[in-house]
């Protein structure tokens, strides 16, 4: 059965319909809430309700929050003391129609309203304002520093009206609002800014003396708003939710020309918020404003004002085409005003953009106060971020408990599949301070590129920065993550090295560039991130922003401890043909393995007339290819040319079929990881080695053509690389395709006899 009036009321300054809409679970329609509540007497629509005082989050019932008991009861009206009440709830009425309609055109991206029904969604909003339990007391309060200027008209209007309190004050002119039409109200301060002007007005405040006509003072207060307001609808960014605080009505926000108040913010959704804005900003008052003039958080914001359609037929009229404002006051409340249509274009946020709006309100927050939302997730996920932002880090500290609790309860919603960050917050019950369980600094990072407050020129640049803090936090889930998948590839690597040790191990190497450009930076992500997938790393893939930082960090987490160990950076190296040029651009020119190579090749060809001091052509360019390929980081052509023909050798003889394989050679063993090349051996042996694999590269490596060396520096290098690439290919296809090799060196046209590997003793084959 339907639910009593009494005269004891639980009286909402948040109305319910607003309240409905962020309800946990169905909304459900009038009949429905009433058939539930008589069968078992409870309210059947909750919300989700952080009690900041308390630090407690939990789900109460819509009907026992943002309210008082008996809030607009008139005492003095013996008659029906709850009237006010039933007056607010016509006008809820109406502006919860106009609400309902205008989120069923959300999807058109505009709004049209005729003037009577803008004009009762304008009332309601002040009225939301005007009525919020935080301004019943202080709006009249005789000793409140801000009430100093009109504490004589207030306590003669007191003394004139036989009101005992401020509240009675308050009440007296709620009752105003409420039975006055929007039209007669501006009507009203119209007549007042004539006959006095606004600056008399002003003065009149601060005399005891109650005019007659100062008695409809109020009509000027809201004269101010409507006037001095546009009005805009804001729609939050996709997956993204508005939330709602005891006092997010009404809320004053940014300065114009100094003054508080560019714009009044009013939630009435998680998906939309009316916004008054100051019709300064309109774009043809602002091109003339001072820089610096408008100050706001949401000045990137940019609503367009409503696009009128006059009945008439124009769309043109302006204020300049009445003689007064008593006029243009009379031809609003006129047929032809009335029957003026209003578009709107409602602004979608961005992400950035919705999260700015909500701080808003979050940094208004009080101790005493409250918040609700709809999604658990996005709740937390703005915290998160407004705790990240320094400028609000004490009134972030509300938001710490509610953090631990959205926490707990939604592991499983949050977007990420994988919780890189740890929420700072503190376990309920313990006495763990919540700041010390994350890296601020780090944290406060990550969230700022989530956000999109933090651009950098490149993903490289922004995984770059995150890899410099990254290194000084302390120890996070984000971090241990990405070491971990580092360390696991960078073994791998080294486990496909014929030998552990360099030369040039040890010594110090080029650091990363701080900066590379977008298209460098998107080629080195496009190449890395599935390198390490294949070599066993679990990449987060998601996509996310946050993902999409965890990996990049994680490729330039690895670049930077490969690029230490030259033989792992020889590995990364020769594991693609474009590795070489994409991997170059991350140092400057001139590295330490560049001056080595340059040196070592100047040398010896100088001394190419001597005595040699190596065996043969096999053991010089086995000795090159440690001195050109395993000493680090190189930008170097010489280096370069060595890489890029070693992958393509790779590349070529591993796709090579393995399943047709003769005998013995199918049933030997494929991978064999200790085998080591034998780098000494005769210069006949040599010769033939290098003559029988440039001949066979020839025909099975498309453009490959072997350089024949000359007596220039240039061609003779030519030759060196081709010689080294090819000792770099038989230590791979010893290590990991060691029978196909036996069965190729086995079919070349003369018995070589010697020792290829350092664990075979010589045969009559190389496969021993």
């Amino acid at each position: 059965m339907p639910r009593r009036r009494s005269t004891n009321q639980y009286q909402h300054f948040i109305p319910r319909f607003i309240l409905r809409r962020f309800q946990v679970g169905p909304v459900k329609s009038r009949a429905e809430r009433d058939r539930e509540f008589g069968r078992t007497g409870v309210d059947p629509e909750y919300v989700h309700y952080y009690d900041i005082a308390t630090g407690s989050l939990d789900i109460r019932p819509i009907g026992k929050v943002y309210g008082v008991p008996n809030f607009y009861q008139d005492i003095r009206n013996t008659g029906n003391i709850n009237e006010l009440e039933e007056k607010l709830g016509d006008l809820e009425s109406h502006a919860a129609s106009i609400i309902t309609a205008l989120h069923k055109e959300l999807p058109q991206g505009t709004f049209t309203l005729k003037r009577r029904p803008l004009e009762r969604l304008r009332k309601f909003l002040f009225v939301m304002h005007y009525r919020n339990v935080s301004c019943s007391g202080t709006y009249f309060q005789v000793d409140h520093p801000e009430n100093a200027g009109g504490r004589q008209w207030i306590e003669s209007f007191m003394r004139a009206k036989g009101l005992q309190s401020s509240v009675e004050v308050w009440l007296h002119f709620l009752r105003y609002y409420l039975d006055m039409s929007h039209s007669d109200i501006m009507r009203d301060a119209a007549e007042l800014i004539e006959k006095y002007g606004e600056e008399g007005l002003q003065k009149m405040m601060t005399k005891s003396h109650i005019s007659p006509d100062l008695e409809l003072f109020p009509a000027y207060t809201y004269h101010t708003q409507a006037n001095g307001y546009f009005f805009s609808i804001w729609e939050a960014a996709e997956g993204e939710e508005f939330i709602i605080a005891h006092n997010a009505f009404g809320l004053w926000e940014g300065l114009a020309g100094g003054s508080p108040g560019l714009h009044r913010i009013f939630v009435v959704s998680p998906r939309i918020a009316i916004v008054l804005r100051g019709v300064i900003s309109r774009p043809e008052l602002k091109e003339h404003l001072m820089p610096g003039a408008l100050v706001s958080s949401l000045l990137d914001v940019n609503p367009a004002p409503p696009t009128p359609i006059y009945s008439s037929g124009g769309n043109n009229m302006h204020i300049d085409h009445f003689q007064s404002a008593r006029s243009l006051a009379r031809y609003r409340s006129s047929q032809d005003g009335e029957n003026d249509s209003f578009v709107f274009k409602i602004t979608k946020l961005s992400r950035p953009q919705t999260l700015a709006f909500n701080f808003v309100v979050l940094v208004n927050m009080t101790e005493t106060g409250s918040l609700t939302f709809l999604s658990s997730a996005s709740m937390l996920r703005t915290s998160r971020a407004f705790r990240c932002l320094p400028m609000n880090f004490l009134a972030s500290e509300l938001l710490v408990p509610l953090i631990g609790r959205l926490t707990a309860t939604t592991e499983t919603e949050v977007s990420a599949p994988r919780q890189p960050l740890q929420s700072p917050t503190a376990v309920p019950g313990s006495d763990i301070d919540a700041l010390k369980l994350v890296d601020i600094e780090l944290y406060a990072l990550l969230m700022q590129i989530c956000m999109g407050s933090k651009r950098l020129p490149s993903a490289y640049d922004r995984a770059h920065l995150v890899l410099k803090i990254m290194e000084k936090a302390k120890p996070t889930s984000f971090a241990d993550e990405i070491r971990r998948e580092v360390t696991k590839v960078f073994k791998v690597c080294r486990g496909y090295l014929e030998t552990t040790v360099s030369f040039a191990e040890g010594a110090r190497f080029a650091p990363l560039l701080p900066s590379i450009s977008t298209e460098s930076s998107s080629q080195l992500f496009q190449f890395m991130i599935p390198h390490m997938s294949t070599l066993g790393a679990v990449m987060a893939g998601g996509e996310g922003i946050l993902e999409e930082v965890q990996d990049e960090v994680a490729v330039l987490s690895f670049l930077q401890r490969a690029s230490c160990s030259p033989g792992v950076w020889h590995t990364l190296s020769c594991s693609s043909p474009q590795a070489p040029e994409i991997l170059s651009r991350l140092f400057k020119e001139g590295t330490s393995a560049d001056r080595c190579v340059l040196y070592f090749t100047r040398f010896l060809y100088e001394r190419r007339a001597s005595p040699s001091n190596f065996s043969s052509g096999f053991h010089m360019a086995y000795s090159l290819r440690g001195l050109c390929g395993m000493a680090g980081p190189t930008t170097n052509p010489i280096s370069q040319r060595y890489y890029q023909l070693t992958a393509s050798m790779i590349q070529c003889l591993g796709r090579m079929m393995l399943g047709s394989l003769p005998e013995p050679y199918s049933s030997q063993p494929r991978e064999r990881p200790k085998a080591q090349l034998a780098y000494k051996m005769s210069e006949e042996h040599s010769n033939l080695l290098f003559s029988n694999m440039k001949m066979m590269l020839r025909k099975s490596l498309p453009g490959y053509k072997p350089s024949p060396g000359g007596d220039t520096r240039a061609e003779t290098v030519k030759k060196w690389i081709d010689e080294m690439a090819i000792v770099g290919c038989l230590a791979w296809l010893g290590k990991h395709r060691r029978n196909f090799l036996d069965c190729v060196l086995d079919a070349f046209s003369q018995g070589m006899n010697f020792k290829l590997f350092e664990d075979e003793e010589a045969t009559g084959s190389a496969s021993g």
